[in-house]
């Protein structure tokens, strides 16, 4: 196997990991929607060196770009 498929494998595996982990801390109230979305925020931001600089890309921009969606604000309701 190709080590940079095995990369994003992991990266698969760990994404699908955390969001379970994440549901299922909001499901047994442990975590409120707002402080789901709050770590989230906090995680790319703490990928990028400059708060002056929206993160687009990489890391960062998978989480605010496809994770930070699976939890609105409104909670999904």
């Amino acid at each position: 196997m190709n080590p940079r498929s095995r990369e994003a494998e992991i990266g698969y595996a760990a994404n699908a990991v955390l969001v379970s982990l994440l549901r299922t801390l909001l499901e047994k109230s442990v975590l409120s929607n707002a402080e789901v979305r709050t770590l989230l925020t906090k995680a790319a931001y703490d990928l990028h060196p400059h708060e002056y600089a929206a993160p687009a890309e990489g890391p960062a921009g998978i989480i605010l770009n496809d994770l930070l969606p699976r939890f609105p604000e409104d909670g999904g309701d």
